[in-house]
């Protein structure tokens, strides 16, 4: 594939034939960065009885300075596969200075998308030349709280992906992540990232990941391990936001696992958050 840029705007073509065997060389990528974000389009290879050919899907990719990668998850129509996909994540990788791009096959252990590395920018170019852009940690970690509550899982990803990007352990934004893998019925990437806000962030932050851990073992039909999370989350001081769609409907769905969940839900709904409380991962939407 060849990646050129026109300012910020970074276009990938992939020549005909290939693992596609496109008739004709075809733009396949589009979009721009955000640091070291790229939000924009990819036009992919399917299969599948009622999936047409190919089929462009919005997509949200992370530049990887150390490996030289862009990769992200990509997800298709339902039914639909594509050969350029690996657990549904698509990665273009460059290959070392002035080698040409390797060949994919449905064999391929990785099934990359190698991406070369020429002097007219290429993706590791682009990125490896951008410096990563100071982002505004309170109003990114807000905005994504709030895209949370409106269950807009990803520009809430957007969000907590920069600030991450800048402060690799900042629990809220760890925390976040994870409630938008749950909403993305994305368990165990959720359960990970929710660990790990659980050991980065302080009392409140390890109430913030409790409470969600407790939701997505729920969904997960763990019931002993989800009301053992739930009662560390009011145990450390988790209080239910007022006014907040996501949260409510996670504690209705909690107090109907029986008595002893409705009894733990009704001790964080008569706390109320102090005004000018910090903001808990995607607990609340304030400041």
């Amino acid at each position: 594939m060849e990646l050129r840029t026109s300012g910020d705007e970074l276009v990938g073509t992939a020549p005909a034939g290939g693992i596609c065997q496109r008739p004709a060389a075809q733009q396949v990528l589009k979009g721009s960065f955000q640091g070291n974000v790229f939000i924009g389009d990819v036009t992919l290879c399917q299969t599948g009885d009622y999936c047409s050919e190919f089929a462009t899907y919005a997509v949200m990719l992370f530049y990887n300075f150390e490996e030289r990668a862009l990769g992200g998850p990509v997800k298709v129509e339902q039914g639909c596969e594509s050969s350029l996909l690996k657990n549904g994540v698509l990665v273009l990788r460059a290959t070392e200075q002035g080698a040409s791009a390797q060949p994919v096959t449905a064999a391929a252990s990785e099934r990359q998308v190698q991406a070369p590395t020429s002097a007219s920018g290429s993706a590791a170019q682009v990125a490896a030349h951008r410096r990563l852009e100071a982002v505004d940690v309170p109003a990114a970690l807000r905005q994504g709280q709030q895209a949370l509550a409106a269950m807009n899982a990803l520009t809430a990803s957007q969000q907590f992906q920069l600030v991450l990007a800048q402060e690799k352990n900042n629990a809220q934004a760890l925390t976040g992540m994870g409630v938008a893998h749950f909403l993305r019925d994305q368990k165990p990437e959720a359960l990970k990232l929710l660990e790990q806000a659980r050991g980065a962030g302080n009392q409140q932050a390890r109430a913030e990941a409790w409470f969600w851990m407790a939701c997505v073992k729920r969904a997960t039909q763990d019931s002993k391990l989800a009301q053992e999370a739930l009662r560390r989350a009011v145990s450390e001081g988790w209080s239910a936001p007022e006014g907040n769609a996501l949260v409510d409907r996670e504690l209705l769905l909690l107090s109907k696992e029986g008595p002893n969940f409705d009894s733990l839900v009704k001790q964080a709904r008569v706390r109320k958050r102090a005004q000018g409380r910090d903001s808990q991962g995607a607990g609340s939407v304030s400041p």
